[in-house]
């Protein structure tokens, strides 16, 4: 009986996935499914980029030039960084929502210290507390490296209550349909019917409606193909190896992209960059930039997916992931959602703490969760604090601080440096034997280049944002357009 019980555990999880096949245009026309796969495909969201870029990075996929970003990161000197902990903030961002993803039956980022936090062995310390491991205790100065889970106390009604397979959504008999470009809608007849004229859908196609088991591997082949295709059900249900990958090198004309201004301080200072330019053939080689706007490069890393389409407008032309965005956006909080804070964990995803920092440009909230102590002095999260509780509350440590301060300060790079940004964002120490270098593989003579200062403002800052995710030409099609690409440009 126990052998049966072992075997039984070690069973994969599946979700069970209602498909309708065009199979006369061999594509999915839409899916069916109930709460649980939805939450998956939401939970997408709730990704720092970074996270996305090392689940992807297996299948060696390049998202834009996001990616060399990513790569960026990965390969510069830890010398340049603040702290030691910086490069792996940035590889292995947080997720504000971990633990709430945790109890997704289908969980695309189980990293293992997800809902953790690391204590201090000391007593006297018993209040810090840091959510990465190693970090020297500012009290004391001992590693803080005994770790607790996190468990969330929250009001009934909320995100993660007693129900394990409910996260988002609420659980029940509703049935929603997903198109094969990721609109989510409740199912209806009205609803299918439009879809089969939108799509020309008539008595001619051989429909056909089949059943597919979904496991984390198709879960990670929709995440990367939601990204990079407009059909991922059609490929993850094909398994299609061609002509399913955008050329995100190129743009299509379309509708210009407004950004939530709302949520953005006006009177931030701006930064400058010198763009390196050839002459002749007007177009801009590399920058070469300082601590300040490579630090805005970075943290895009930590940029939940979620927050970038609110950020962008929902425009950010990841086609997929806009659909998915306004999906949930109509979906009504109060028939479909447990609560309106888990909804708003879709729509305005926050920075984990410390993600932050006090000059960035774009001021992305952080999440800000209270902490307080149990009976064996762990550090256990809070949202609602009584004032009971207050004088055992704990004090999350900033990793970027080499004095292991608890308040935001500055960002993950230390100055003062210069550097050398590529057009496709790669990006690594000034030097002038690589310029030179540089100039001689370009076959650009020194005669030829002319130098140009721009200055980076909020508008400037989303538009690289936007540009990183879809484009390999970043800087040009940002700073060297006559006519501003639509697909890129934002009128804030």
């Amino acid at each position: 009986m126990s052998a049966r019980r072992h075997q039984s555990d070690e069973v994969p999880k599946v979700i069970k996935l209602k498909i309708i096949m065009d199979k006369t245009r061999d594509r999915v026309i839409f899916a069916e499914s109930d709460h649980e796969f939805i939450d998956t495909l939401f939970s997408f969201l709730t990704l720092p980029l970074g996270t996305i870029l090392r689940l992807l990075d297996k299948d060696m996929v390049q998202l834009g030039s996001i990616s060399r970003v990513y790569a960026s990161v990965y390969s510069i000197d830890p010398k340049f960084m603040h702290t030691s902990h910086c490069k792996s903030m940035l590889l292995m961002p947080r997720n504000t929502s971990e633990t709430h993803c945790g109890k997704l039956k289908l969980n695309v980022d189980h990293s293992e210290n997800a809902g953790k936090l690391f204590c201090c062995s000391n007593y006297q310390c018993r209040k810090l507390v840091s959510f990465l491991q190693n970090m020297r205790c500012c009290g004391c100065g001992n590693l803080m490296v005994r770790s607790t889970r996190l468990f969330e106390e929250e009001e009934k009604g909320s995100c993660g209550e007693e129900s394990a397979v409910e996260v988002f959504l609420k659980g029940g008999a509703a049935s929603f349909m997903i198109t094969d470009d990721f609109q989510v809608m409740p199912a209806s007849t009205a609803s299918y019917v439009e879809l089969f004229e939108k799509l020309e859908v008539s008595h001619r196609n051989e429909i056909e409606a089949v059943t597919m088991e979904v496991g984390i591997k198709e879960v990670l082949q929709l995440l990367k193909f939601s990204l990079l295709s407009t059909t991922p059900l059609t490929n993850m249900v094909l398994s299609s190896k061609e002509n399913w990958v955008r050329d995100t090198s190129k743009f299509k004309d379309g509708p210009t992209a407004k950004s939530d201004k709302k949520g953005i301080p006006q009177n931030i200072n701006s930064m400058s960059m010198k763009l390196i330019v050839s002459k002749s053939k007007k177009k801009v080689l590399y920058a070469e930039a300082g601590v300040e706007l490579v630090d805005l490069l970075f943290s895009f890393l930590a940029f939940p997916l979620g927050a970038v389409v609110k950020l962008l407008g929902c425009n950010s032309k990841l086609d997929c992931i806009d659909n998915l965005y306004k999906g949930a956006d109509d979906l009504s909080s109060r028939n479909y959602f447990k609560s309106e804070e888990c909804k708003n964990r879709l729509l305005s995803p926050k920075l984990y703490p410390h993600f932050g920092y006090n000059s960035h440009i774009l001021q992305l909230e952080e999440e800000t969760p209270k902490c307080r102590l149990d009976r064996e002095n762990l550090a256990l999260p809070l949202l609602q604090q009584s004032d009971k509780a207050a004088r055992n509350v704990a004090v999350i440590l900033d990793p970027k601080s080499p004095t292991g301060e608890t308040v935001n300060g500055e960002g993950y790079l230390r100055g003062p440096a210069t550097f050398m940004i590529m057009d496709n964002l790669l990006v690594s120490p000034f030097s002038p034997t690589s310029s030179i270098a540089l100039l001689k593989q370009l076959k650009v003579p020194t005669s030829d280049v002319e130098e140009r200062n721009v200055i980076v403002g909020k508008d400037e800052a989303l538009n690289l944002l936007k540009a990183s995710l879809i484009s390999k030409t970043v800087l040009n099609d940002v700073f060297n357009r006559r006519e501003p690409s639509p697909e890129i440009m934002l009128k804030v």
